[in-house]
């Protein structure tokens, strides 16, 4: 069966939807319809790059004949946006978070079942080969525990929303994937140093099979770095989700005062492109998405119970 082409489109193309644009762009069973975005100027800036037309109006992309559409708008406007998309009939992949409030996600998710859509969520991490590969080589293994790290500068464009949410929420979905256990207890200790949402966060989560994890976020950091270390029965994992690159320790066999390390193999590939990927085939095959839209639920509400516990503190320094 020769794939069918899918009419696609963005809503929002600041620094994540632009890159949504390019790789519909060159997919080779898309065509760019347009995007849109609030700021013309940034849409045509867009437009131009990859050869669709910028549209200065939400009404006006909506007649486009555009299929499937990514949504890349700031948090508190994804259900807007999405439901909006939704009732004209169009396939949404939105980004993480699916929503600012469980109600709003609930309506999303029950007007793309309704209507027969597909209603993705963008928890890119999942499509990282190095994750792929983790989830392959521990498949037969009781994982122990897991812990993840993900810190870095604070992005300017994110105002709505704190670190929890943003961030956290990754690897949130991330231990219900690479476990496939649902999460069970959640516990946090967050601060907000520099804004009115926290900024800094550690989270212990205990999943339904006992599984201990433990999350550290923050938008203090001066680096990047994105990291993830699962001990099993039988060895330890550890990868760099920016590097792709993933090692497998084991105890030796004969003298159990050493141990041997060996470089996993991952075949480097953009996360984001084939995210994008399994989304227009879930349109063209009539397939479930790989992240549906009640595994976005999930995520948030995990998130929000982490935002919600008692031990969050809120920290303004004494100026001097």
């Amino acid at each position: 069966m020769v794939d069918r082409i899918v009419k696609t489109g963005v809503v929002g193309v600041g620094k994540m939807g632009i890159n949504h644009a390019r790789i519909y762009s060159e997919l080779p069973n898309s065509v760019l319809v347009g995007v849109y975005d609030i700021d013309l100027k940034v849409a045509e800036y867009c437009a131009n790059l990859y050869g669709c037309r910028a549209y200065s109006t939400l009404k006006e992309f909506l007649r486009s004949g555009v299929e499937a559409v990514s949504v890349a708008v700031p948090t508190s406007f994804h259900a807007e946006i999405a439901l909006e998309l939704l009732e004209h009939g169009i396939h949404v992949l939105v980004e993480k978070p699916i929503a600012a409030t469980i109600d709003d996600a609930l309506d999303m998710i029950r007007i793309a079942e309704s209507c027969n859509l597909k209603l993705m969520v963008g928890h890119v991490e999942r499509f990282n080969p190095v994750v792929q590969a983790i989830k392959s080589i521990i498949k037969n293994d009781d994982i122990i525990s897991v812990n993840m790290i993900r810190v870095g500068p604070k992005p300017p464009r994110i105002k709505d929303t704190g670190v929890i949410v943003d961030m956290a929420i990754h690897d949130i979905d991330l231990i219900r994937y690479v476990t496939n256990q649902e999460i069970k207890n959640v516990y946090c200790v967050s601060r907000a140093d520099f804004s009115a949402f926290e900024d800094s966060a550690s989270i212990l989560i205990e999943t339904e099979g006992g599984i201990g994890v433990q999350l550290t976020v923050n938008w203090v950091t001066p680096y990047k770095a994105r990291e993830i270390q699962i001990v099993t029965s039988s060895q330890l994992i550890r990868a760099n989700l920016l590097t792709q690159h993933a090692q497998s320790i084991k105890q030796h066999s004969i003298d159990e005062s050493s141990y041997i390390i060996r470089d996993l193999y991952v075949q480097y590939r953009e996360p984001l492109r084939e995210q994008l990927k399994a989304f227009l085939k879930a349109i063209q095959y009539d397939q479930i998405p790989p992240v549906t839209g009640r595994d976005g639920l999930q995520a948030l509400e995990i998130a929000l119970r982490a935002t919600n516990c008692d031990t969050h503190i809120h920290y303004s320094p004494v100026k001097t």
